[in-house]
């Protein structure tokens, strides 16, 4: 199975990630996405200040790393780009161990200045090669929690623009520590 073996390139390029979150001054959230979905899983997710979203987004499709990112569940490449201020949250499910299973919740610690933040993860590519959830996350200080919501980039269909497809297949819950 292509697809998923290729996430296991995630598990190497985690390690070397570990220094990115948190990175960042700031207020000090803690963030945990649950997967909503019946049967499929989130590749390792991708958090960053919404001003970051150039790095993101280009146009009606995503950036070269986000591609990557939403093709292979691999967010280094988008990690690296962005640099310090992204933070990265895995399950311990599936193969290679760092997707986030139906039913399962991930949290982890992010610090920022960051008024908003976007969350971004592939879908794991069982069912859809190119589809990811994301969502902007208002900073206030107090808890709250938003759905993701799914979208595909249209890339195995040739279209190469982003089309949404259903909403709140997983949830962010971000608080202040």
């Amino acid at each position: 199975m292509k697809s998923i073996s290729g996430l296991a390139a995630v598990a190497a390029s985690l390690a070397l990630m570990a220094g990115l979150g948190g990175a960042s001054a700031g207020m000090s959230y803690q963030v945990t996405v649950t997967n909503n979905m019946d049967k499929e899983l989130l590749a390792p997710i991708l958090v960053a200040p919404a001003t970051e979203d150039g790095k993101i987004f280009a146009g009606e499709y995503v950036s070269k790393e986000a591609e990557h990112q939403i093709l292979t569940g691999d967010p280094g490449m988008l990690a690296k780009a962005i640099g310090t201020s992204a933070s990265v949250g895995h399950g311990k499910d599936g193969p290679p161990g760092v997707l986030l299973a139906p039913g399962k919740s991930v949290s982890f610690a992010v610090s920022t200045d960051a008024k908003q933040l976007r969350v971004i993860a592939m879908v794991a590519p069982t069912m859809y090669k190119d589809h990811y959830v994301t969502a902007l996350v208002d900073l206030d200080g107090k808890a709250m929690s938003v759905a993701l919501d799914r979208f595909d980039i249209g890339h195995d269909e040739k279209r190469m623009t982003i089309a949404p497809i259903a909403k709140s297949v997983a949830t962010v819950r971000i608080g202040a520590k």
